[in-house]
């Protein structure tokens, strides 16, 4: 079934975040007009455990900025989708497969996609600088079979709203909750007002930490269609490309944020 948004559900959201979160975070969006019109695929990293305010920040600035058709869809972990898919899904969440994204950008839509999913998101605090995909090529090998460009997105600060001092992978392991979660990490999160925690979905009142969003030029992939996407090491090194873009991005002595 072709998944659908609301919206007007999606510019209520959209206000909501330019009133709210922007000033809480002192947020900026930077490269917005990197963005290239036409179906592409937005691969950003991914911070602060369950609390994601850095995807709503990207997606109100894009949409205020650039127009719904610009707003991405989100590839979204199962576990989100099911505590607040009724909340999630109108704004354009959908499950992380990639049959599904390909149908969205196909129809000439962009897509969101976090590669490192908790493994990234879960990530040390003091590793926030580094971008943790854990060598993942499925978002290349969606890109190349598609034939989109993929616009790196690093999103600088977002990992300071929590402290990750564990990212659990080895209970993880043990507990095999990617068998059953899903979930290749449970880290140990200190957060308001919570302070420790140790379990991977932990809602939590973030810190007021600044985010600063920075869109990078698009990457273009000479070879793209069904057989490129099958060469596995023509898409390890598109993935390759794709990693050190966004880490690029997020370094803070390339950016010179070295306090986020």
């Amino acid at each position: 079934m072709t998944p659908r948004r609301d919206p007007a559900a999606i510019a209520r959201a959209a206000r909501r975040v330019r009133r709210l979160l922007v000033p809480y975070h002192r947020a900026r969006v930077i490269g917005l007009d990197q963005i290239p019109s036409g179906p592409a695929l937005y691969v950003a990293n991914h911070n602060g455990g369950f609390y994601t305010g850095d995807t709503y920040l990207f997606g109100a600035a894009v949409h205020h900025a650039r127009g719904l058709a610009d707003t991405p869809w989100v590839l979204t972990h199962q576990l989100g989708l099911t505590l607040l898919g009724r909340w999630l899904r109108p704004l354009g969440a959908v499950p992380a497969d990639a049959a599904t994204a390909a149908a969205l950008l196909a129809s000439g839509d962009k897509v969101l996609v976090y590669p490192g999913s908790d493994a990234d998101g879960a990530r040390r605090w003091t590793d926030r600088h580094k971008v943790v995909f854990e060598g993942r090529v499925g978002h290349a090998r969606l890109a190349v079979a598609c034939g989109v460009p993929v616009i790196p997105v690093a999103a600088a600060g977002a990992h300071n709203t929590a402290v990750v001092l564990y990212d659990g992978a080895a209970i993880a392991r043990m507990l095999r909750t990617q068998r059953w979660l899903r979930l290749a990490r449970w880290p140990l999160l200190l957060s308001l007002p919570w302070g420790l925690t140790f379990l991977p979905a932990v809602p939590y009142l973030p810190l007021p930490a600044r985010i600063t969003i920075l869109i990078g030029p698009p990457l273009h992939f000479p070879r793209h269609g069904p057989d490129a996407a099958a060469d596995d090491s023509y898409v390890q090194h598109c993935a390759g490309r794709i990693h050190s873009a966004v880490q690029d991005l997020l370094d803070p002595t390339a950016t010179g944020m070295t306090n986020l």
